[in-house]
């Protein structure tokens, strides 16, 4: 009868634990590898979802500011896919106010020519509204004719697109020009795409010459969820002077020309 001798019964041993060792480690890598590859592989679909819906929210911010560019087009049509996002639309959005000095007086718009822009103000403020697409607590918002980028902490937010606002040094002249959102609170979430309608209910234009020293735009601090986007966008490397107040923003554009349009619009979708 056949014995193993104790070198032979050491040497089956550690083969069996290097076995079972390699075998761990090959388990344990799978393991690691299947955790952190899923959420990578999650962590870049959503991100993937979030610029392709930058992309097409600054496509259809583009077709939609024709209402401003061109006095004509009353109305504009675009489509969004939402891949499981949701779009929401509101009548509440930054609150601002745009005050014209002219003969050493500062007074609002909504108090000047025949209170021509009072009809867009609730209260001292015109309410910009918006339109946004949400995704896992990430925004993108159509609001004023630009196009902001932030998230539901509402603690930080980047200019994806300027509004049509302008202060220039050298001529001494300012414009701008706002859309502002009147349509119903609601909200739609889908996997497929969704075609959104805009259209003008309302349009003002005014121009300011006479004795006039400068434009200002005011923005409390709680009266807009893109703070850091609003002091981008009135940066004083763009011609503003900055005014403010504490953390309410108030910018200032020294002109003496002054354009200002105003056009109210419905979505539907």
């Amino acid at each position: 009868m056949r014995r193993d001798t104790p070198a032979t019964t050491d040497r089956a041993v550690s083969e069996v634990v290097a076995f079972v060792l390699v075998f761990a480690i090959i388990l344990g890598s799978v393991g690691i590898l299947y955790s952190t590859g899923f959420q990578a592989m999650d962590d870049y679909q959503e991100t993937e979802q979030l610029v392709n819906a930058e992309r097409a929210m600054d496509a259809l911010a583009s077709n939609f500011n024709d209402i401003i560019r061109y006095n004509g087009v009353n109305q504009r049509y675009g489509e969004l896919s939402l891949r499981g996002g949701a779009v929401r639309s509101s009548d509440s959005g930054t609150n601002l106010d745009i005050l014209i000095e002219k003969d050493d007086e500062n007074r609002s718009i909504s108090d000047r020519d025949d209170a021509e822009f009072l009809q867009y103000y609730t209260g001292e403020t015109l309410d910009l509204g918006e339109f946004a697409y949400t995704s896992d607590g990430d925004r993108i918002a159509y609001e004023g004719g630009g196009l902001v980028r932030g998230d539901d902490s509402e603690d930080w937010s980047l200019v994806r697109k300027q509004p049509h606002i302008t202060c220039s040094d050298d001529r001494e002249a300012a414009v701008i020009s706002l859309v502002t959102i009147s349509a119903d609170d609601r909200s739609v979430q889908s996997s497929s795409g969704l075609g959104v309608t805009m259209s003008v209910e309302n349009r003002s234009s005014a121009v300011y010459t006479d004795d006039v020293d400068s434009v200002s735009i005011t923005i409390d601090d709680d009266d807009t969820a893109y703070n850091d986007a609003w002091n981008s966008t009135l940066d004083t490397d763009r011609g503003w002077t900055d005014n403010d107040n504490g953390d309410d923003l108030r910018r200032t554009c020294p002109a003496d020309r002054v354009v200002v349009t105003i056009v109210e619009v419905d979505l539907e979708y």
